[in-house]
């Protein structure tokens, strides 16, 4: 997608800020607990959160779907991390006037070069979101959830996170056990952090399923997560 004017200064500003932010003192550390996978400047969370609200100070705010997905696009292209972390950031302030069609480019942007920090900001800031707001698209987290990617079946699992009390027991406990028998660890440790959430306003019903339903065929590991908060 060829970037306007608004997704042009802004890519433009971010990319002077993170610069600008740079400790390359950082980067082995960051790179080594990213598991060697991906490349750094050396700017580190508060760093990139300043780096897009400077960003948005110059530019202005965003109006214009599509300038959104061009600016991520373009922010994705690049091969330090930094950039894709504010991405995440753009896409989930965005998500609150985005289109269902949004959840679309939400997921491209997930299985490209993937791994957690990009897959929970998505799944839980942006999707999350733009899902709550057109239900609709809750079809769509049904196909994630039975499919066979590991970065997209843990978004379903975990999109309702931050939902509260709207979150949906029924959907979650059924999408729990759906994939309770999967022994990737990403997908065990997301099961744990959806009931979790859950735990927040319904303990009983967490433990409930987690003692009930759950109890042969939840991992100790989604256990152990879903009923940390019910133990506090």
């Amino acid at each position: 997608m060829v970037m306007g004017d608004w997704s042009g200064r802004f890519v433009a500003e971010v990319t002077t800020a993170l610069t600008a932010a740079a400790v390359p003192a950082d980067v082995d550390a960051m790179t080594a607990y990213m598991r060697g996978q991906f490349s750094f400047l050396g700017v580190r969370a508060a760093g990139q959160r300043a780096a897009i609200r400077a960003a948005l100070l110059a530019a202005g705010r965003p109006v214009d779907e599509d300038e959104v997905i061009a600016a991520i696009e373009e922010l994705w292209a690049q091969r330090e991390r930094e950039y894709r972390h504010v991405g995440c950031d753009l896409a989930s302030r965005f998500a609150a006037r985005a289109s269902p069609g949004f959840v679309d480019n939400a997921a491209r942007w997930i299985i490209t070069d993937p791994w957690w920090d990009t897959c929970d900001a998505l799944a839980r800031r942006c999707i999350g979101q733009v899902v709550r707001r057109h239900p609709a698209r809750r079809s769509t987290m049904d196909l994630w959830l039975a499919g066979d990617n590991l970065w997209l079946t843990r978004s379903a699992l975990i999109h309702m996170g931050g939902w509260k009390d709207s979150i949906d027991r029924d959907w979650v406990f059924a999408a729990c056990l759906a994939r309770a028998g999967d022994t990737d660890f990403f997908i065990r440790k997301a099961i744990g952090w959806i009931l979790r959430d859950l735990a927040w306003v319904d303990p009983g019903a967490v433990v409930a399923f987690v003692q009930g339903p759950g109890a042969a065929v939840l991992s100790n590991l989604s256990k152990r997560e879903a009923l940390k908060n019910v133990a506090r």
